[in-house]
């Protein structure tokens, strides 16, 4: 088993520097994408997470004032395994400018070094430190919204989940025990957090359905991820399969009554045509409908997975900003800014 996480790792660091060129690239090409205000850093077990604020052009100046602005937290994707807080840099770019909000990608801490539940419990941690440090930060965390791309997709789903079970004491969450981390879980007092709405790009739902199960009934199997991508993701961030199970890995498996309890009323869910995670995205859309949660649901036609994350530097950008800029109208009419 040793020997095996080894290999992960090795294949995770690999593809790590191949990704950090890529996304290079991608940011390079015009229009260039925004640098991040600042960085605070909170302590996550032995390890630390990175909180990369982007901030308006007007930030300082209204923070003096006494303004708060509203927060949107968003999660990068990478299964879990790659990827970094910059990488939705241009998806911030468009929030800054036409919501004028605060975003805070979480740097949360990656597998196979931190399997299940680090990245989701990081999540929480990251909601509680904003909660607990608004006033210096100048953000309203009676207004926020989640977004993730992919696997961070998973996470602005599955952050709510677990952060209203940890401050749920009612009843006994055999899950929250089975996913305890071996570090002591963050206080979870924050409840002056309100989470609006829930902005997820292709988000990974089931990790109970097998890999080639999904593959073998996408529109286009060719064009959906290769199994040394998925085989990695899935073994690194939950080499427990019994944790597959669990509604803070998998969110399609929690109960109706966690969904509609914990979920905000407004959820948008983004999914690509010839992705493998088509069909459980639309599965999932129409449960939460079932459930009376207002969900506005997109597929985007002739997509791939992560499809507005490319290396290409001279790909038309224009097609990607007029889904973000249509998604930031809703956020902006939610927020009521």
């Amino acid at each position: 088993m040793a020997s095996r996480r080894w290999w992960l790792l090795m294949q995770a660091v690999f593809w790590r520097f191949l990704m950090r060129i890529g996304m290079f690239i991608h940011h390079v090409s015009s229009p260039r994408y925004p640098r991040r205000s600042f960085v605070r850093s909170i302590p996550s077990g032995s390890s630390r997470i990175d909180l990369c604020f982007y901030c308006p052009p007007d930030y300082s100046r209204e923070l003096k004032e006494g303004r708060r602005f509203p927060v949107v937290v968003n999660f990068h994707g990478g299964g879990f395994t790659l990827g970094s807080p910059t990488d939705d840099g241009r998806w911030a770019q468009c929030i800054l400018a036409e919501v004028n909000a605060v975003v805070v990608s979480v740097g949360y801490r990656r597998a196979p070094e931190h399997p299940f539940p680090a990245a989701v419990d990081d999540g929480v941690r990251a909601l509680h430190y904003l909660s607990a440090h608004a006033v210096e930060l100048g953000i309203d965390v009676s207004r926020i919204a989640l977004s993730g791309f992919s696997a961070g997709g998973n996470l602005a789903v599955t952050v709510p989940l677990r952060l209203r079970s940890l401050m749920s004491q009612e009843s006994r969450d055999p899950w929250l025990d089975r996913a305890q981390s071996t570090e002591q879980l963050i206080d979870a007092s924050a409840s002056d957090v309100n989470i609006v709405a829930t902005f997820c790009w292709y988000p990974i739902l089931d990790f109970e359905e097998p890999r080639e199960h999904r593959r073998a009934r996408s529109l286009m199997p060719d064009k959906t991820l290769p199994s040394f991508f998925t085989d990695l993701f899935d073994e690194s961030y939950l080499p427990n399969p019994a944790d597959r199970l669990s509604p803070y890995a998998s969110p399609a498996r929690a109960t109706d009554a966690l969904l509609a309890d914990a979920l905000p009323h407004d959820i948008f869910l983004y999914v690509c045509e010839w992705d493998m995670l088509l069909n459980e995205g639309q599965q999932f859309v129409r449960r939460l409908q079932d459930i009376d949660k207002h969900v506005r649901a997109m597929m985007i036609e002739k997509a791939t997975h992560a499809w507005d994350k490319s290396p290409n530097p001279w790909r038309d950008h224009d097609q990607i900003h007029v889904l973000y800029r249509d998604a930031c109208a809703d956020m902006k009419a939610i927020f009521n800014v």
